[in-house]
């Protein structure tokens, strides 16, 4: 039996609720360069406070024939933010006071630094999904004459 990568212990609507905030502000898919500067630049806290930041790392984008979109998150990342070392103790006491989350798989990303030398960063995996319905779509054509799909792996 699979282990999930990371266990919620509290019912907090914020990762949730800050995680669709963030996609639902963030370029779309068809412009990858300006959405992957968005998701670097901004985290998923809207107030950046603190010793640690929230982004997302990588995410796996679905879209229906008939322009629903569905994202998952694949990793996201804890920035240590302006410090030049990564202390995975504090970065989990930091995801589990803000977000509610013991990531079982949080491990530093060695040599790296985030984005414009922001931090050095720890890298990690938790269950996250947004889901857009629209009847058109950056990625699909205005001239798909199906209505929009609600489940983007339905087919229908």
């Amino acid at each position: 039996m699979e282990r999930p990568s990371a266990a919620v212990i509290s019912e907090l609507p914020n990762f949730q609720s800050s995680f669709e905030r963030l996609l639902a502000r963030a370029p779309g898919p068809i412009f990858p360069r300006a959405r992957a500067l968005y998701l670097q630049k901004y985290p998923l806290e809207e107030e950046s406070q603190g010793d640690f930041r929230t982004f997302l790392l990588e995410e796996d984008i679905q879209e229906s024939p008939a322009g629903a979109v569905r994202i998952r998150a694949l990793a996201l990342a804890v920035v240590a933010w302006g410090q030049p070392s990564f202390d995975a103790v504090a970065a989990a006491a930091y995801l589990e006071h803000r977000w509610g989350l013991r990531p079982h798989d949080l491990q530093e990303v060695e040599g790296a630094s985030w984005f414009r030398r922001s931090g050095a960063y720890g890298r990690f995996r938790t269950p996250a999904v947004y889901e857009r319905v629209a009847p058109t779509s950056l990625l699909s054509s205005s001239a798909d004459p199906r209505p929009p799909a609600a489940d983007p792996g339905s087919g229908e």
